[in-house]
């Protein structure tokens, strides 16, 4: 094993999370080194190109512009640095008996759509989206709160808010008297995180009131865009970033980090280590000196598949809903049309698109590769995305298992499901609570998965360790 000299602070992982606390810790003074098992920073939120067009990896759109505006004044980046295009057809739901609902950014033209189809039911979707956005301005400060506790509820005055937030989105929904076709279209986001609706948290109920209230936006260049940014920024503050360095282990001794081991066998010293790479893989898989019950207990939380995906060459586009969803029982599939807002897109007529079937963890690997394919290929062979498509060429395919091993994910997992239940509990600590000098960042330590919320996950991780460990000058 060779030895590397000068501890610094060592972030595994050049997601957005990872990119995030390096360019905090660096404005704070101290000296940084990122390490990226990839040829890419990124992480899931990072892009594509193939067949000469270019992808989104993973997020489809950005509904927390104002999270995403609070971590950028943060870092240092400017107002207006990453242009956003607003989208007004957000998106559209057909369901398994063949009705639809459509949801715009107007709020007033959407409820109309469902006082048309629902009688009583415009009134009914208004003032949920009044009442849940009422509870969301209430209790956002507390987004910007590392694990906010009761002191931190009381002082910002969301008491009131506490019984919603202990419900799951299911209970919310059902209280809301909507029609059952319209909850379905607001609940369709739980499909994508894998979660039940009547094991959901309650702050999904937070996503119509988002669209409506601030908007919902597609960056310039794609949601790609937010991770290249970052990484220009956090090479501009002095960050290093070492690419195709792979961690196999965090060194700890008695309960204290030393520094990492890459797979290569280099030990890599270190003031104190923070990972950007799954938070249950970290403890289970990176940190030896970790309690095997706590271990166990980690294993046991359910996961978040990255379900399957299919990059096309589409000619023709399908307006005017960003996202198409079709419900299939338990499950739905996403047709995504990223030349709708970016018509700089197309080569010759043609559009890049992708067609996204998440899936439970458990029917993955039930699947298995074959089974997954065969999914792929039924997917394709349906009528519902391809009106209006003329043509369309295949470009690419990622089965889970592709997912795993493309972007070292801890299990062919995304992050554990956030259930109600995780939600009552809290997410992974930011400070390591077992292993001192240890930190965590990413969407395994906030309360959501966007990439605003792990750009803010950096910041406050970022900020407990230089609480830790203050710069002097």
């Amino acid at each position: 094993m060779s030895t590397a000299a000068s501890p610094k602070i060592i972030i595994i992982g050049a997601g957005v999370g990872g990119l995030s606390a390096g360019i905090r810790l660096a404005r704070q003074g101290h000296a940084v080194q990122i390490l990226e098992a990839r040829d890419q920073a990124g992480g899931l939120a990072s892009g594509l190109t193939v067949g000469g067009f270019t992808f989104d990896a993973g997020p489809y759109i950005l509904l927390d512009k104002p999270g995403l505006e609070w971590a950028f004044a943060h870092l240092g980046i400017a107002a207006g640095a990453l242009p956003l295009t607003p989208i007004e057809a957000v998106y559209h739901v057909l369901h398994e008996d063949g009705t639809t609902t459509a949801f715009d950014r107007n709020l007033e033209a959407t409820a109309a759509a469902f006082e048309a189809q629902y009688p009583g039911s415009g009134k009914q979707y208004q003032a949920f989206v009044e009442k849940t956005g009422a509870i969301h301005r209430n209790v956002q400060p507390l987004t910007f709160h590392s694990h906010p506790g009761v002191l931190d509820v009381i002082r910002n005055g969301s008491l009131s808010s506490v019984p919603f937030m202990l419900s799951s989105l299911g209970g919310v929904l059902e209280k809301s008297g909507l029609p059952a076709p319209v909850r379905a279209g607001i609940g369709i986001w739980t499909h994508i995180a894998g979660q039940p609706m009547a094991q959901a948290p309650a702050p999904m109920a937070f996503v119509p009131s988002l669209f409506h209230g601030v908007g919902a936006y597609y960056p310039r260049g794609g949601m790609r865009a937010v991770a290249e940014l970052l990484t220009e920024t956090a090479l501009a503050a002095g960050v290093e970033i070492r690419y195709g360095t792979k961690v196999a282990a965090i060194e700890a001794d008695r309960g204290r980090t030393s520094g990492v081991v890459t797979a290569a066998g280099e030990f890599l010293p270190a003031t104190a280590v923070m990972s950007d790479a799954s938070g249950i893989g970290t403890y289970v898989e990176l940190v030896e000196d970790f309690p095997a019950p706590e271990k166990e207990k980690l294993r046991q939380l359910p996961l978040q598949s990255p379900g399957t995906c299919v990059y096309l060459a589409v000619k023709g586009r399908r307006p005017p809903y960003y996202v198409r969803f079709k419900l299939r029982g338990t499950g739905c599939t996403a047709f995504v049309q990223p030349g709708l807002l970016a018509p700089e897109l197309a080569q010759n007529g043609w559009y890049p698109a992708r067609l996204i079937s998440p899936l439970a963890h458990a029917t993955a690997d039930a699947l298995g590769t074959e089974g997954q394919h065969q999914l792929m290929d039924e997917q394709l062979a349906e009528p519902w995305w391809q009106e209006g498509i003329a043509e369309y060429r295949v470009l690419h395919r990622r089965t889970t298992f592709e997912w795993g091993r493309d972007y070292n994910l801890y299990r062919d997992s995304m992050n554990p499901v956030m259930t109600a239940q995780l939600m009552r509990k809290g997410r992974l600590a930011h400070r390591s609570p077992t292993i001192k000098n240890l930190y965590l960042t990413g969407s395994s330590t906030h309360p959501g998965q966007w990439v605003s919320f792990c750009a803010i996950a950096g910041i406050l991780a970022a900020d407990c360790l230089t609480h830790d460990h203050p710069v002097h000058a």
